[in-house]
């Protein structure tokens, strides 16, 4: 860990007002990826792709203001936001390439580009809203995972992916 402050994962929940328990309140979970700055690590980018990194934080911004609406106009839903807050640095303790790092999962990873940062921490979000959040329907992660989505999807798209097509259609 090269940066200067350590990793985060910021859990917050609103619970709508109960409605006398007439109806099942649906439980999402809003995880996002909030990378503050990106040099790429040890895997460093190049100059004309480190500009505009300070915006690798897309996700949790997006999803922190998703947050902040749904409390503001009272939805009826419960929503638990999990934000994962890194910077990718480059320092004496920064994590290398051939590294084995353990997940929050307990699941291994050997890493062989620092630069693929977002996925690592998205997993431990996801992660934590399966297994240590309770009674969650949902799980909707947002992310700016450039690299991998502009190939596929061009600058104008998003890429999604869900398990089933209702529920890409919801979304």
């Amino acid at each position: 860990m090269a940066a200067a402050c350590p990793p985060r994962m910021i859990v917050m929940t609103y619970v709508p007002r109960d409605d006398g328990g007439r109806k099942k309140v649906e439980h999402v979970a809003l995880c996002g990826k909030g990378v503050i700055y990106d040099t790429g690590g040890l895997s460093l980018k190049p100059k004309v792709g480190m500009c505009g990194m300070k915006h690798d934080m897309g996700g949790s911004a997006g999803l922190l203001g998703t947050f902040l609406a749904a409390v503001r106009l009272r939805l009826p839903t419960k929503i638990t936001l999990i934000l994962a807050i890194v910077e990718n640095a480059i320092g004496p303790t920064a994590v290398r390439n051939d590294d084995v790092l353990t997940m929050k999962s307990g699941k291994t990873v050997e890493i062989n580009n620092t630069d693929a940062e977002g996925r690592l921490i998205l997993a431990d979000c996801v992660s934590h809203a399966s297994n240590s959040v309770e009674g969650v329907d949902v799980i909707l992660d947002m992310a700016t995972l450039t690299g991998a989505v502009s190939v596929t999807t061009g600058k104008k798209h998003a890429g999604i992916l869900a398990r089933t097509r209702a529920m890409e259609e919801r979304v």
